[in-house]
């Protein structure tokens, strides 16, 4: 079974949307967002450069590759591969200004 490494950070952020999502769309938006994330989690695990490289200036983040939620478009999961896996490292909405957030 491939394995799934989840960085706190991204913890946070999945719980934030998670959040975000109940209380302004509603608790069935918001677990099938939650199961959407998982899914796609574990499909990514068993196909990990399976997402474009992101193209990021930092040394720390240039080997990043990011997807897209399934179902859930607008939220792109920012990981890199594993040998075995995957490694989360953020999950961020697409309306953000992403490129400034990573090469700070």
């Amino acid at each position: 079974m491939p394995e799934i490494v989840i960085r706190a950070s991204a913890r946070r952020e999945i719980k934030a949307h998670g959040i975000y999502l109940e209380e302004h769309a509603g608790p069935q938006v918001a677990d099938r967002f939650l199961a959407a994330v998982k899914e796609t989690f574990e499909v990514l695990a068993t196909m990990p450069r399976m997402g474009p490289l992101c193209g990021f200036r930092r040394a720390a983040t240039r080997r990043l590759r990011r997807w897209a939620v399934q179902g859930f478009e607008n939220w792109l999961i920012f990981y890199q591969p594993k040998r075995n896996g995957i490694e989360v490292v953020h999950l961020i909405h697409g309306a953000r200004d992403i490129q400034s957030l990573f090469d700070r």
